[in-house]
Order: C-alpha cells, then sequence, then structure tokens
C-alpha cells in the first residue's frame, strides 16, 4: 500500500542512456566472443556451480545428438530420449538457479497455446478427426522454450558452443569412415542399433539406412546415431558455421566439410550457403584466410571421389517433381494452400492436429514423402492464426538467443525449411540448446506494462 509504484516508463534524456545491444554485444573487431550485461548486479556463483551448469548442459548436448534415434516405451506412445534429457536439464537447472523464465516467451507460449487448443476444439466440434497425442506432444516439446540461461552462467554459450563442435568432429570421422570403406570394398554396411538394440527402444519411421539407388547398395553416411544422413548433414553444416564464429582452428571446419559430403545429402549444402552468404556480409572478419584455404583443400579431397557426380546430379532438384528438394520446398505449400482452399474453415480452425500426413499427399497415404515444416503443418492443422503467433513465438525466441551473429538466422532456416521439426524432439531440443536457451531472462512482460498503463489511468481519475 505504501510501496512507490513507477508510472513514467520513458528513461529521462539526461540519464545515461544504454548501448542499442547492451544485453548482448558481439564485438566484430574482438577474436572471442564477448558479453556485455546492462542490467544491475547480479548474484555471485561459484565455480563449483558454473562447473556443474556446464556439465548438464554439455551432457543434454551430447544425450540430444547421440540418442536421437532412442526412446522410452510408454504403450504406443513412445517418449524421444531427446525430450526427456531437455526435461532432466530444466530441473536440475533450476535447482542450482541456472535457468529462469521469459516473461515475454511465456506470455507468447501462453496465447500461441490457447489458439492451438481452442483450434482442436472447434476442429473436433465441426466433425474433423484429430489427434489428441499430435497437440499434447507440440505443447510439451515446445514447453522448455520459455527458459532462458540465468546471466550468470551466458558467457558458457561458448564452452558448449565448442563441445557441440568436437562431437560432429567425431560424428564427421565416422561418416567418412561409413562412405569411405563401402567404397574401398573393405565393409558393408550394417546398423548396429537395430542389430543390438530392442526395436521398442528405436524411433521408428526414418530412413536410417539410405541406399543410393535400387541397384547400389551403398549407404549414404549417417554416423550409427543419426536417424537420417540429412540430419548428419544439416548438423554437420551447423558446426562449421559455428566453428567458423568462434575462430577454431581450419583443420576442424575442413574435415566438417568432408564429412557433410559422405552424406551425399544437399540439405546441408544448403544451409551452409545460405550461412556463409549471411556471414560475408554481416560478420566478414570471421572468414579467416586460413578458412579460406581449407576449404578448397576439402573441396578437392571431395571432387577426387566419386561423392562429388552425386551430389552434383542434385543441383537441380526443386523443380524435379518427386525429388528430395522438390518434396521439401515446393510441395509442401502447394499442397497445403490447395487443402485450406478446399474447405475455407481450416483458414481459422486447421483440419485437425494430425490430419496433415492424413489428409494431404504424403508417403503415409500412398504418396511422396513430403516434409510438412513448421509453417505450413501449423497453418493445415491449427489454422493461420495459431501459425502466425506460434512462428512469433519462435522467431522471438531465436533472434532473441545467442550473443553471436548468424546462428539464429541459420538455425531458423534449418527448422523451417530443411527438417519437419515440428514434433522432431531431436531437432527441437538442439535449437533451444543453441540459440532460445541463451535469450536474456525479460522479467517483464506485456501483461506488466498494461497493468502499468491501468494503475497510471486509475491514479489520473480525479477524485469528487
Amino acid at each position: 500500500m505504501v510501496r512507490k509504484v513507477r508510472q513514467r516508463w520513458r528513461r529521462d534524456r539526461s540519464s545515461p542512456q544504454p548501448s542499442l545491444d547492451a544485453l548482448a554485444a558481439y564485438d566484430e573487431r574482438s577474436d572471442r566472443l564477448r558479453l556485455v550485461e546492462a542490467v544491475g548486479p547480479t548474484k555471485e556463483v561459484s565455480e563449483e556451480n558454473r562447473r556443474y551448469i556446464l556439465r548438464l548442459l554439455k551432457i543434454t548436448l551430447l544425450v540430444c545428438i547421440v540418442g536421437m534415434r532412442f526412446a522410452i516405451p510408454l504403450g504406443s506412445f513412445p517418449i524421444p530420449l531427446p525430450l526427456v534429457a531437455t526435461y532432466v536439464f530444466v530441473v536440475l537447472a533450476r535447482l542450482r538457479g541456472g535457468v529462469r523464465y521469459n516473461r515475454v516467451r511465456t506470455e507468447l507460449f501462453i496465447a500461441s497455446a490457447a489458439l492451438i487448443v481452442l483450434a482442436t476444439y472447434l476442429s473436433q466440434f465441426f466433425g474433423n478427426s484429430i489427434s489428441l497425442n499430435s497437440v499434447l506432444l507440440l505443447l510439451i516439446l515446445w514447453m522448455p522454450w520459455v527458459f532462458c540461461i540465468s546471466i550468470q552462467f551466458r558467457d558458457l554459450f561458448v564452452p558448449l558452443a565448442r563441445f557441440y563442435t568436437r562431437i560432429m568432429l567425431v560424428a564427421a570421422v565416422v561418416g567418412v569412415f561409413q562412405l569411405g570403406s563401402q567404397y574401398a570394398g573393405v565393409w558393408v554396411y550394417q546398423d548396429y542399433l537395430l542389430k543390438f538394440v530392442p526395436e521398442n527402444l528405436l524411433i521408428q519411421d526414418y530412413n536410417v539406412s539410405y541406399e543410393l539407388a535400387w541397384n547400389d547398395p551403398t549407404t549414404k553416411a549417417n554416423a550409427f546415431v543419426f536417424l537420417e544422413p540429412s540430419f548428419l548433414c544439416q548438423y554437420l553444416a551447423l558446426a562449421l558455421v559455428i566453428a567458423l564464429l568462434i575462430r577454431a582452428p581450419a583443420w576442424q571446419p575442413a574435415l566438417l566439410g568432408i564429412g557433410m559430403a559422405s552424406t551425399l545429402s544437399g540439405t546441408g549444402i544448403i544451409l551452409l550457403v545460405v550461412a556463409v552468404g549471411l556471414m560475408v556480409v554481416v560478420a566478414p572478419n570471421r572468414i579467416r584466410p586460413a578458412y579460406v584455404l581449407a576449404g578448397a583443400v576439402g573441396l578437392a579431397i571431395v571432387f577426387a571421389t566419386p561423392a562429388a557426380n552425386i551430389l552434383l546430379d542434385r543441383r537441380d532438384e526443386t523443380s524435379q517433381q518427386g525429388s528430395s528438394g522438390y518434396i521439401r520446398f515446393v510441395q509442401p505449400y502447394t499442397e497445403v494452400s490447395a487443402g485450406l482452399s478446399d474447405n475455407p474453415t481450416r483458414l481459422f480452425v486447421g483440419a485437425g492436429p494430425g490430419s496433415a500426413d492424413r489428409l494431404l499427399t504424403s508417403f503415409r497415404s500412398g504418396g511422396d514423402a513430403v516434409v510438412y515444416t513448421i509453417a505450413p503443418k501449423l497453418a493445415f492443422e491449427y489454422g493461420l492464426v495459431a501459425m502466425v503467433v506460434f512462428v512469433a513465438f519462435l522467431m522471438v525466441s531465436v533472434y532473441r538467443g545467442p550473443p553471436i551473429p548468424v546462428l539464429p538466422t541459420a538455425m531458423l532456416f534449418m527448422i523451417f525449411f530443411l527438417s519437419g521439426s515440428l514434433l522432431q524432439a531431436h531437432t527441437v531440443a538442439l535449437a533451444w540448446l543453441l540459440t532460445s536457451l541463451w535469450g536474456p531472462p525479460v522479467t517483464v512482460g506485456v501483461s506488466d506494462a498494461l497493468a502499468a498503463v491501468m494503475r497510471r489511468d486509475r491514479d489520473q481519475v480525479p477524485v469528487a
């Protein structure tokens, strides 16, 4: 009753002004990443707590990558291991003050979740068939995105980025061995996980062993632990971009690039081209001469192998119906557009959770294995309104994430266009650990601003 309530929300011109990017400034002239916080004094943490949080981060990241093929059976609804690892991290880190919730993201998530639930109810009311497992998995998967790392631990991003690069260097070596030994005739591809691990503990319905053609038994590299060669290629491309940004030794980007070639997949190459092109514009000093030389050597090695012709043959896939590029970049949008126009009510409430694979042309219904990425899948299943709010929540989370350029845009490009990641636990967890988690833990949201406006209007009402 007696506490003074702030009514002026604009900073006086005579007061010290914060820098334009004070919460996460990136010094392009420096050889390393630096964090600059324009906040009040933070709580001191012990070195033991810092080591504990860093260990938690590394273990969670390792489980999300190496354990992406594993699941915990729960009846007919297996729980992906990366999803379990994410929630275990949030609980353990929260007990040590390692994570805090972000008010703005929480409000956006609640708004999008409410619209998704409302769209699901209305869709069922209109007689559409819905999948409750689909909508529940959607909400559970993305709920950890309301949490951010505490300010005291934000400098741990660089060690985690280096650790991710090391993991993918090992995966690149394994991938090169897989493809090279097959071409050399010294090893025949075998899925050792499928051979020694019970089937009910593995995620199903992915092309783990992807042969080049019906008459060519050569199998694309997946480092044994990746669900598809395309996932390995994308993760390697992301690691290569991070290696450039944190100024890793030149041999690391070269090895990561050779590992990408061993997957014989084009999605990671697209991601790399987009990220490097953006880096040339916004962070050109990250590209050292040693990286250019290493890239030239890596390309020379790749072009000296049979993999070069296979990769070059995929240049015009986006214009070929039925090809991997066409069903990833073109067909999802044309089919969703046609599906929405068939029934105008779908524009507002969607066709129901899980309906994209059931009603549209997809592999499950005898058609092409179309990859329905985040935007088209949300629009068709929950309507355009819910899609816009959820995408806003996602973009705010990613762009208000790590104190590093290029990486947020590269991650958004990956999850929006290259993988059907709306319900893929491993991709959602990786995007959170490398981008969204590192945003500033904002504790003032839209509700606080509205409350301040209401208090101001109430205090200005004249007393009779």
